[in-house]
């Protein structure tokens, strides 16, 4: 069960942040899509194929990694080396608590009918072209989701379909 296993990484930040810490980016490869509107919605995308990871924890661990680089604007080429005691400190007590909060941590699982047309109605109201809706649909079959982070102004949404793990976030930023 998804919402089990993301449940274990976030209870033990010790052993996510070592599972962070060993992923190599670089050797990765991620589809990221930031859509937004003029004033303040936002919708960021992350796909990740499923054949790159052994598990569901180390997909999760990977799209937090990509994330984080992405969001502190931190080069891949740099990764500190997975035993690099700091690093690991730093993402255990830092670096997973910024991103979780455990007040905002809400782990749940979502109706993938209702995420689907969420999914659409979002996108087209920040005039996403409906062949880029299509495109990024096809990797939405037979998906799994949960909600991770709840608010009145924020959404984050991790999942899982027959191809890939896929982060969906929404937001008001002002």
């Amino acid at each position: 069960m998804i919402h089990k296993e993301i449940q274990e990484l976030l209870n033990d930040l010790n052993s996510f942040a070592k599972q962070i810490a060993n992923v190599r980016l670089s050797n990765l490869s991620f589809d990221v899509y930031e859509f937004r509107d003029e004033y303040v919605m936002q919708v960021d995308l992350i796909f990740a194929e499923k054949s790159q990871f052994d598990n569901i924890q180390d997909a999760f661990s990977a799209i937090f990694k990509k994330e984080l680089f992405d969001g502190e604007e931190w080069d891949i080429n740099d990764e500190p080396n997975p035993a690099d005691e700091q690093w690991l400190t730093a993402l255990e007590d830092g670096w997973i608590n910024d991103y979780y909060p455990k007040k905002y941590v809400c782990i749940e699982l979502v109706n993938k009918d209702e995420f689907i047309c969420r999914f659409k109605n979002e996108l087209a109201y920040l005039n996403v072209t409906e062949s880029i809706v299509k495109e990024l649909l096809t990797r939405l079959n037979h998906i799994e989701i949960i909600q991770i982070k709840k608010g009145y102004t924020y959404d984050y949404i991790f999942g899982q379909s027959d191809s890939h793990y896929f982060l969906f976030e929404w937001g008001i930023y002002a």
